[in-house]
């Protein structure tokens, strides 16, 4: 029984590690993601996700603001 057990944790461990991504390679992800401006666009899923690797201007978040584009939060 023991065995089993051992082997039920090394293996649910072993998943838990296959699933996690380094944060280079998320970089890597967001890059190629944030590379295309329709996901830059603020309402696109990965907008708040590419204000981390191209940053809006002032005046650019201020239009976006005055256009009703959902806050980034």
């Amino acid at each position: 029984m023991n065995t089993y057990v051992l082997a039920a944790v090394v293996f649910s461990v072993g998943l838990a590690l296959a699933g996690c991504q380094t944060s280079q390679s998320r970089q890597a992800e967001l890059a190629t993601i944030c590379a295309d401006p329709n996901n830059r666009a603020p309402k696109s899923g990965y907008w708040s996700e590419c204000q981390a690797l191209y940053p809006s201007s002032d005046q650019a978040l201020q239009k976006d603001y005055l256009l009703g584009a959902a806050v980034g939060n």
